[in-house]
Parts: structure tokens; C-alpha cells; sequence
């Protein structure tokens, strides 16, 4: 795989990326695992095994445990949430009429399916007006203080009615702990840490593995990085968020990934992993991502002009992409731009991780996409 190292080195120098960590599964092994260092960059740790903040990329783990403990404590998926976390009932619906934000009771219960699904009504901070403009009045808590409190966040839409992208995983979490009296960074281990041999994969990181968390870099309008590492405590907070709270190495993301291919490979012997791969949101539109902090994420149209969906923690793309992805296939990304995708009738996977803000940088969407058309051209096509 020299050649593809080399290509891949070219065209991430070329894009002035920092760093990047990337790797390849398919079928039964791992490819390929590379690291990237811009030597413009000379603070950059050349380890091959430093830790990353996955944030989002947190969402399809917690999907996996939440059906598991489902399935192990025979729970219902349209089960209503509030009978194992009842506060959840509180939550009311912000809408806006005459300039004013106003809230009305949210009379529908919220069910796991809801909450996996995202269409529970649950928005983020900086992808919806209303939420935006709450959290600008100091009407609700910022999700940088570290703990709960940004989950009481009110909905902006009927639960079932439509999808919205959202802290809903956060739920999924609080759900989780409660169902199996465990934190949630105990039924990680349990599920899949454990099994499938992940030694740095967790919701709380050791103060010995913190040492060996990768560098944080913010890219302003004008192209130029500056070190943002003190400042980032995600993935470090006493609450363990369901949304975004992991943190992993590139070679147990590789773990994880193969793990899906595996359990789709094996089709209804794995009744778990199937339901994630499987369209959740009917005729729902994957609406585009609009950004109110610009500091945190551009705003992103995903997939333009390719038919979408959503099964459980994971996009869906109804139809092939011009990278090599099949149709069918799932994929996700994390707001310091780590992404992934799982093509499994191509037994294929791969995912690409650095740690830069905004969310969306034009440069990395290009670099990723590289890195997985080069992916398929040297594994699939050739």
C-alpha cells in the first residue's frame, strides 16, 4: 500500500491538512492503518496510537448499546422513554409565532425509536434557530458546561412528525444507565469493549491515556490554525454523553467497524446491527445542516442530490456514491471532522480522523472523500 500512502500524503499536503489518522477494513483484517503529519506542523505527536475526541461518531456506539440493553431486558423500541427516565415527560415544544418564542405540551410519549431515530424532536444548540436563540438569552444550558443540563433543552417538533438532527443520543445514555444500573461507560465495556478487545475506547479516559490525546486545531476564515487543545474538554466530562463523549484510537475504530461488517455479513444471525442499517425514518427529508455557529460548523448540505435516510446512529445513502460507496451502505462524522463509512456488500470500511474546527471545513470534506474513492480503486477496483 506504499502507493496509496504516498497518494494520500500528496493530496493532504496539498490541502494544507495538519494531521490525520486513517485505516481500511475489509473482510476479515485490517488493510491498512497510515498516519499523516504536515511537517509544517512540528508540535504533532507521530504516535499511531494517540487518542481522538469522536464525538459525534459516538452516535452509532450508542445506538448498538441501546438495542442491546433492549433486547437483554425485553424492551420494546416504541416503549416510552419517560418510564425509565421520567423527566424526559417534562420537556415542552419551543415554536416561534409573531417573532416570540412560544411552548406548548408535547402530549406524544417519546419512544427509544423516537430518540434512535432522531425524529424525537430534539435539536443541537447550533444547527436550529429557536434552540440558537435560547441558548444566546442564557434560557438554556450550554452543552460546553459538561454536564445534563443542556438535555432540558425543549423540543421544536412533534415527536414523529419529521427528522432533526439532535441531542437525542444524550437521552439514549441517561436511558441506557437506568435500564441496566450501570453508567454508561460500564455497558460500553460490556457490549463492545470487552468483546471485541478495545483497550482504549471509553467515555472516561484514564488520566494516563488524556496524555496522549491528539491536538486540537481551530482553522479561522483565512486558512491559518491555532492550537485550541486547553480549551476542548469533550469527551472529558464527568457526564458521559451518548451524542458525543467517546473518545478511541484509530485501531479500535477499525475494531468497531469491522465488527459491523461482520454483523451484517452474518445477516439474521445478528438481529442488532441490521436494525441500524435499516431505513427508521420512512419518507422523512435528511434536511441540510444549517449552522448558527460558524465557529463550531459551516453549514453542510450532506450528500447533495442522492436520495437519503436514516436507520439508527447511522446516515443511509439510498443510492451508490461516485466514490465507490454502495448503496445502502452507513456512515457518520464527528464536528471535529473524524468521518466513516461501512459498505457492506463491498465488505468494505474505513475512516478517516483529525481534529479540527469548524465542522464541514471544505479542505477535510475533500481530503475524506479522496481518501475513500483511493480506498476503492485499490481494494475494490483493482
Amino acid at each position: 500500500m506504499g502507493s496509496f500512502e504516498k497518494k494520500i500524503s500528496e493530496t493532504f499536503l496539498n490541502l494544507k491538512i495538519p494531521f490525520v489518522d486513517y485505516g481500511i477494513t475489509r473482510g476479515d483484517c485490517i488493510s491498512l492503518e497510515g498516519i499523516f503529519r504536515n511537517p509544517e506542523f512540528p508540535n504533532l505527536s507521530q504516535n499511531r496510537n494517540q487518542l481522538f475526541r469522536m464525538a459525534s461518531m459516538t452516535k452509532p456506539i450508542t445506538a448498538y448499546l441501546t438495542l442491546a440493553a433492549l433486547a437483554d431486558n425485553a424492551i420494546d423500541l416504541h416503549e416510552s422513554v419517560g418510564n425509565y427516565v421520567p423527566e424526559i415527560n417534562d420537556l415542552k415544544i419551543a415554536y416561534k409565532e409573531g417573532g416570540v418564542i412560544k411552548y406548548k405540551k408535547n402530549d406524544i410519549p417519546i419512544s427509544f425509536h423516537h430518540l434512535l431515530s432522531c425524529t424525537s424532536g430534539h435539536a443541537y444548540e447550533h444547527h436550529d434557530p429557536i434552540v440558537s436563540e435560547l441558548l444566546s438569552k442564557k434560557k438554556i444550558a450550554p452543552m460546553k458546561n459538561g454536564d445534563d443540563a443542556f438535555l432540558k433543552a425543549p423540543l421544536v417538533f412533534k415527536p414523529g412528525s419529521r427528522w432533526g438532527y439532535g441531542i437525542s443520543f444524550g437521552w439514549l445514555g441517561k436511558a441506557i444507565e437506568a435500564i441496566t444500573g450501570n453508567c454508561l461507560d460500564e455497558n460500553l465495556k460490556k457490549y463492545l469493549c470487552h468483546p471485541l478487545n478495545l483497550e482504549q475506547t471509553s467515555f472516561n479516559p484514564s488520566q494516563s491515556s488524556r496524555e496522549n490525546l491528539a491536538l486540537v486545531y481551530f482553522k479561522d476564515p483565512e486558512g491559518n490554525y491555532s492550537d485550541i487543545s486547553r480549551k476542548m474538554t469533550l469527551g472529558l466530562n464527568p457526564f458521559h454523553y451518548g451524542g458525543g463523549g467517546i473518545t478511541s484510537t484509530l485501531n479500535d475504530f477499525l475494531k468497531i467497524l469491522q465488527f459491523l461488517l461482520k454483523s451484517m455479513k452474518a445477516g439474521k444471525k445478528s438481529s442488532i446491527v441490521p436494525q441500524m442499517f435499516r431505513n427508521q425514518i420512512g419518507n422523512f427529508r435528511i434536511s441540510p445542516l444549517k449552522s448558527f455557529n460558524k465557529g463550531l460548523a459551516s453549514d453542510y448540505d450532506i450528500y447533495p442530490n442522492i436520495e437519503k435516510s436514516w436507520g439508527y446512529g447511522l446516515l443511509l445513502n439510498n443510492q451508490p456514491l461516485k466514490t465507490g460507496r454502495s448503496a445502502d451502505s452507513g456512515s457518520w462524522a464527528g464536528v471535529l471532522n473524524t468521518y466513516f463509512w461501512v459498505d457492506y456488500r463491498n465488505d468494505l470500511a474505513g475512516v478517516f480522523l483529525t481534529q479540527i474546527l469548524p465542522c464541514y471545513t471544505p479542505s477535510l470534506l475533500k481530503g475524506f472523500e479522496y481518501f475513500e474513492e483511493l480506498s476503492y480503486k485499490f481494494l475494490v477496483k483493482s
